[in-house]
Formats: structure tokens, C-alpha cells, sequence
């Protein structure tokens, strides 16, 4: 059984590094070599400047600058812009991805890997509770729910559920400004929530201070995603037990007299594992994009906001690093969550 499930680990490793080279792949024909070839240029001999959209967007973030020609050249020499897209660039991109070499950003002129790494721990800080809190309560809730189907207790919490999940988390945390920041101030001069007036420092070295400042100022963050996202996993989690209720096993098990709660516990919950990992699986990326309107509306530091900016910037290389590790992280989660779905759940191991 062990060489069983190590063969399943490697070949479904396997697989998902084949789906992620695929799809760096694509990546690198929509935004290089397209775009050269919308242009007019011929992707399998040297790129022109005037087609080539880095170096577009380095000549405009370098403009007026002296040493703008020495920093093309570093860019070029990085990305072997001297060479035809097609095949000599394309290994330069792989080369680039696998040593965790982007470059540097055109506009803050630092690594891009630093850049993204050093914004990553504000945004694990967001998200990492953003997404397992709001499963943790909605569980909670459905259990209850379903403990009460039928009642008042089940009306109320499938109602808060389903208001939770149409509110979006920025329109929430606007309403947590409003009434707990601004309100006090004004009314009675006591501020129980910062006004996203002064940034969080972006620093690897953090003070007494600072955290502190940090936890003031993360919690409004916290209730807004909370608040909006426990109602889809409630409303979720509800139908999947409301489901496996029904079937044979269920009324097997009534029928030989187990308590509900034992059964809600014991023999459903433990079938409904599965579909509640992958869940969680395709979840667990949002903690690296996370919710852009969110990170901006609360000039919250995170990889997010980086790459918002970075689009609108046109900084190529904090583009590639940010889809590289966003797309890496996904199609990890993915590889996690089938293995831990073999190893639970004996109905899906290879046979």
C-alpha cells in the first residue's frame, strides 16, 4: 500500500509540475511574444526595442534618468533581449523562474523576489486568517444548523449565511471605518479603529511599536473578511451534511440508535473531508492575491497591492515574479490537497 501511494505521489507531482511549466509557458507567449508579433516584429530573430514590451516600459520608467542606458543593458543581458524571443528568450525565462531570478523592478530598482518576499509576511498576516477563520466558524454554524434543521436556530443562521456571502469584504470594511472609526472620533473624540491614514512601515525588522501598531490596525481587516466570508463556507458546509443526511449509511446508524451529535461527528463529517479540502485547495491561493480592492481601500502592504501597482506601472519584471509564485502557490495547493484527500479518505487511494 506504502509503494502504491509513493508512485500516486509522484506521478500526480509530476503532473502538476507539467501543468505549471505549461502554463509558465503560455504565460510567456501572451506577454512576450504576442505582443511583438501584434507589433509586426518576428519573434525568431532579435527583438526591436520598439516592439518589445519591457523595454518599452524600462525606457519609460528611465526616462530623464543618466544611467537609464546601463540599467537597459542589465535588463537585456537578463533577459537575452539581444537573442530572438523564440527559442533564446524563452530559456532565459526558465532559467530566470527556476534560480528565483526576475530581475529587479523597473521602478523601485530593488530584486523583485525581495520585493514580493518582504510584502509576503503582511499579507499572511491578512489572509492566512481570512481564509481558515471563516471556515472554522462556518463548520460551527452548519453543524448547528443542521443539529436544528427546520427550526428557528436553522432560518436564522441560512439567512446570516446567505447575507454574509452577497456583502463584499471592502464594502464591509468601508461600513467598520465608518461606524467605528469615524463616528467616535467625531461624536465622543475616541478612536477605536484607525482611518487607513498612515501606512504600515515595510520593514524585516519590527518593533514593540509597530506590531502593536499592526494589530490595531489589522483588526477592522480581520472583521470585514470574517463577516463576508463565514457565510459561504456555513451555507456550503450546511448542504454538503444536509446531503450525506440522507443517505443509507445515516439512516442506518439512526436506525441502530446513535446520537445525532455522534453521527454528525463520526460518520458524516469524515465523508464530507473531500470536498472540503479541494475547497480549500483552490481557497488557500487567495492568500497571495488576496482581495486587491481590500489591500488598497486599507493601504495594507501585501503582495496585492505590489501588483496592482506593478500593472499599472508596467513593471514587466514584478509582473513575472508575481504570476510566477501566485501560480506556483496554486498549483501546490492543489498537489496538497489531493495527497491529504488519499491519505484520509481510504475510498480514494490508488488501488
Amino acid at each position: 500500500m506504502a509503494n502504491k501511494l509513493l508512485r500516486y505521489i509522484i506521478f500526480k507531482g509530476f503532473s502538476m509540475f507539467l501543468v505549471y511549466f505549461v502554463s509558465l509557458t503560455l504565460f510567456f507567449f501572451f506577454f512576450r511574444i504576442a505582443p511583438v508579433v501584434i507589433g509586426g516584429g518576428n519573434p525568431l530573430a532579435p527583438a526591436k526595442a520598439s516592439f518589445d514590451p519591457i523595454i518599452v516600459a524600462a525606457g519609460s520608467a528611465l526616462q530623464g534618468n543618466p544611467a537609464g542606458a546601463i540599467w537597459i543593458g542589465y535588463i537585456s543581458a537578463l533577459y537575452g533581449f539581444d537573442k530572438p524571443l523564440f527559442p533564446d528568450q524563452l530559456l532565459y525565462f526558465y532559467r530566470n523562474i527556476f534560480t528565483f531570478n526576475f530581475g529587479k523592478s523597473l521602478y523601485t530598482f530593488r530584486p523583485v523576489s525581495h520585493e514580493i518576499l518582504i510584502r509576503l509576511p503582511y499579507t499572511l498576516v491578512i489572509y492566512i486568517v481570512g481564509v481558515l477563520a471563516p471556515v472554522l466558524i462556518g463548520y460551527s454554524l452548519a453543524i448547528y444548523s443542521v443539529k436544528n434543521r427546520g427550526r428557528f436556530l436553522d432560518l436564522l443562521i441560512t439567512i446570516s449565511s446567505l447575507m454574509s456571502y452577497v456583502v463584499p469584504s471592502y464594502v464591509m470594511l468601508l461600513l467598520l471605518y465608518f461606524f467605528l472609526g469615524y463616528l467616535p472620533i467625531v461624536t465622543i473624540g475616541v478612536k477605536i479603529f484607525p482611518l487607513p491614514v498612515r501606512t504600515p512601515i515595510i520593514t524585516d525588522k519590527l518593533g514593540v511599536e509597530e506590531l502593536f501598531y499592526l494589530a490595531w490596525y489589522v483588526l477592522p481587516i480581520y472583521i470585514a473578511l470574517i463577516l463576508t466570508s463565514f457565510g459561504q463556507w456555513a451555507y456550503y458546509l450546511r448542504q454538503l451534511l444536509v446531503s450525506e443526511s440522507e443517505k443509507d449509511y445515516v439512516v442506518s446508524a439512526r436506525a441502530i440508535g446513535y446520537r445525532e451529535d455522534i453521527i454528525l461527528r463520526k460518520e458524516i463529517t469524515p465523508n464530507i473531508r473531500p470536498p472540503l479540502i479541494t475547497s480549500l485547495g483552490y481557497a488557500i491561493p487567495t492568500i497571495f492575491g488576496g482581495s486587491i480592492v481590500l489591500e488598497m481601500l486599507a493601504s495594507w502592504p501585501g503582495v496585492a497591492t505590489f501588483a496592482y501597482n506593478a500593472m499599472n506601472l508596467g513593471d514587466f519584471p514584478s509582473i513575472i515574479g508575481f504570476y510566477v509564485i501566485s501560480s506556483a502557490l496554486l498549483v501546490v495547493s492543489i498537489f496538497l490537497a489531493d495527497i491529504l484527500i488519499v491519505i484520509l479518505d481510504p475510498r480514494a487511494r490508488p488501488r
